[in-house]
């Protein structure tokens, strides 16, 4: 099960060290932000450290009473909070305060003792969860137990440098953290497989479609799907057409810990057409990817990268080591895609090694330029670059066409 944490001061109220009810003043927009994450069905819980009595300023009970109060103002307001945990403690003895509070404890963040706390009381995976936060501190402990990690600039706005961390994400505020969220947690993968596999007939032997060949002990489909849910996206949708009969054999008698649905063509459409005949499968953003890639990298910042663009299509680039049998990409220094140049001439100079990968973050509106049948590199993403819509993620991290032989070969080894 997943949840949602909250940090609360300088997430959901303005201001810190809060020790009394007239003190607490929430954000503007934070009972609107909780209500976008409650209609996710999903339980929001806030986690945070009150030092506060340690310091003195008040006593536990008065820290509940300002919890009460933070979750009944939002109640009047339809959003609901489903768990407060807090900390009172503080280790630094030299500070005075009320002593018996000044301890080492297991629940003061950066530790993860109350995140732990939730975890048991509402049967959470923490992997599959996720904190906002405005401090670096959370962020570190988001870290510990492999949450993803959205800091807001209210706050601190992760002006603790002490912790040594970098978030997944980069938000204004809690209302756009929340829409982020939504994103993230109704996020689907498309995945290419319904190729004719022309190049690596001389391996499939047209048995089976190349998502299904193995390497490292395991088929393609399997890897990707294993990337795909180490960044919390629990849904594929698998575009098929060639030996489609024998991808669903495979799927009915393997549990991929995954919900797969199959979108059949009933005759090859091209990487465009496929994608337009699986419209009616997605609403939200997408990662949409070739089923003939190897790939491990950090869908965290691919996806940060992209919602901060607020373009319609990203491309993941890297610089190739074939580039002369590549699909040439042009970029500017804010990653927008400036040309798609295709496969070079090989008798002239290369004007750039960048080229796309066969990875993309997509919105909906993409449908709009997709053709019925055609291909997708040659239809939709020119005129999305004409209209200024298009970026390029550049990396350096592994992804890696496999789908020529000595490519396969090579993966295999």
């Amino acid at each position: 099960m997943r949840a949602v944490f909250l940090d609360r001061d300088g997430v959901i109220n303005n201001g810190e060290l809060v020790h009394s009810l007239n003190q607490l003043k929430l954000f503007d927009n934070a009972a609107d932000a909780i209500k976008i994450l409650n209609a996710l069905k999903m339980p929001v819980i806030v986690i945070t450290n009150q030092p506060v009595v340690a310091r003195g300023l008040c006593d536990e009970d008065m820290v509940k009473r300002i919890n009460q109060r933070m979750v009944d103002e939002l109640a009047k307001k339809g959003a609901k909070i489903d768990a407060v945990y807090y900390c009172p403690h503080h280790p630094e003895r030299q500070y005075g305060g009320n002593l018996a509070y000044r301890v080492e404890c297991k629940c003061r963040k950066p530790k993860t003792g109350m995140l732990e706390q939730a975890a048991s009381d509402f049967g959470l995976d923490l992997t599959r969860c996720f904190f906002i936060g405005d401090s670096m501190r959370d962020m570190k402990t988001a870290q510990a137990v492999s949450c993803r990690k959205i800091l807001v600039k209210t706050g601190h706005a992760g002006s603790d440098a002490e912790f040594k961390t970098e978030p997944d994400f980069l938000c204004n505020d809690i209302k756009e953290a929340a829409l982020l969220v939504k994103k993230l947690h109704n996020m689907k993968a498309l995945i290419l497989a319904g190729g004719l596999g022309t190049r690596m007939r001389g391996v499939t032997k047209d048995q089976i479609p190349k998502v299904l060949l193995q390497y490292n002990g395991k088929t393609i489909l399997e890897q990707q799907i294993e990337f795909l849910k180490k960044y919390g996206i629990e849904s594929v949708i698998l575009c098929t057409c060639f030996r489609k009969e024998v991808i669903k054999n495979f799927l009915a008698n393997k549990n991929l810990g995954m919900k797969i649905v199959i979108s059949e063509e009933n005759e090859p459409l091209g990487t465009g057409g496929a994608v337009k005949n699986a419209r009616n499968l997605v609403d939200e953003t997408f990662l949409m990817l070739y089923g003939d890639l190897a790939v491990d990298m950090n869908l965290n910042k691919l996806l940060d990268f992209h919602f901060s663009k607020k373009g319609l299509l990203t491309i993941v680039l890297h610089e190739s080591d074939h580039p002369y049998d590549s699909d040439l990409v042009e970029v500017d220094e804010s990653g927008l895609v400036k040309s798609f140049l295709g496969k070079p001439d090989p008798n002239k100079p290369l004007p750039t090694k960048l080229t796309k990968t066969s990875i993309y973050v997509v919105e909906p509106a993409v449908f709009d330029f997709m053709p019925e049948k055609g291909s997708f590199e040659d239809v939709a993403i020119p005129a999305i670059i004409e209209n200024h819509q298009c970026f390029g993620y550049v990396t350096e991290e592994l992804v890696r066409d496999i789908g020529t032989p000595d490519r396969y070969e090579k993966a295999r080894k």
